[in-house]
């Protein structure tokens, strides 16, 4: 009843309630713009990353699939969709983003480290919208 959102015992003044709360989940959440460190932190990733895949360094799938949780995460918040565990992001995306789904495949799955790499730094640039670092790229802070 809780986890889906199911009535049990029908009531007739829970009809209404019930559409709202369709319709609610239906519509997803308002879009979250990312903020200059968010920007920041997932272009200085895939950077990081990138010097790892122009060294040869192993290290590069570890630090690639670090980036693809953030751009995942940022893409989903950017378009306005319900976050969802790491094991739905694939089908998630194939529905939604296609193209975006095929890049996050071929990050985790490719043995190819420069394929690897361009497609990491495709699916964060459908967040980003380049790969270009920024002034204000960390948020102000009050000093006390």
């Amino acid at each position: 009843m809780f986890a889906e959102g199911r009535v049990l015992l029908p009531h007739p003044e829970l009809d209404a309630l019930t559409a709202e709360a369709r319709a609610l989940h239906a519509a997803g959440p308002a879009p979250r713009s990312l903020t200059g460190q968010d920007r920041f932190r997932l272009i200085e990733e895939v950077m990081d990353a990138r010097a790892l895949a122009d060294a040869g360094d192993p290290l590069h799938v570890l630090l690639a699939c670090r980036a693809v949780e953030l751009a995942t995460g940022a893409l989903f918040g950017v378009r306005g969709w319900w976050k969802v565990k790491p094991q739905r992001w694939l089908p998630t995306l194939q529905e939604r983003d296609p193209a975006a789904a095929r890049d996050l495949r071929t990050v985790l799955t490719t043995p190819d480290v420069p394929t690897r790499q361009s497609a990491l730094e495709a699916l964060a640039v459908r967040v980003t919208g380049d790969l270009m670092y920024q002034e204000g790229g960390s948020e102000s802070v009050p000093v006390p």
